[in-house]
């Protein structure tokens, strides 16, 4: 069974002048740019309004929440201070995973008492 396929010219789509986004228009916005914003409607650092929260989920007995809290301030902390640090570059791919596996870990045993 064939078709017919009739295509009409000029009613809608394509392209027109001026239409689309920018070039270089971005649609991220950074955390810079969050914090600053957050900081600006609070009126205080950033830092201080997370804590607060934080300490607010303590007063209140919001045992979920302040995991989420604990979770998201340790996840911080040791994203900026693990350090990786080769010793032995001569050493095989499968020395270096067992060497990284060992330091994470014990980096993953430190918070279990």
């Amino acid at each position: 069974m064939e078709q017919n396929i009739v295509k009409i010219k000029g009613k809608n789509g394509g392209a027109r002048p001026g239409a689309g986004r920018p070039k270089g228009s971005t649609n991220k916005i950074t955390a810079t740019e969050l914090i600053d914003a957050a900081e600006r409607v609070i009126g205080k650092p950033f830092i201080d309004s997370l804590l607060e929260g934080y300490q607010d989920t303590i007063i209140n007995g919001d045992r979920k929440t302040r995991v989420i809290y604990e979770k998201m301030i340790m996840d911080k902390i040791i994203g900026d201070k693990a350090e990786i640090e080769i010793v032995n570059p001569e050493a095989t791919i499968e020395e270096k995973a067992k060497a990284f596996a060992d330091a994470l870990a014990a980096l993953s045993n430190k918070d279990k008492p």
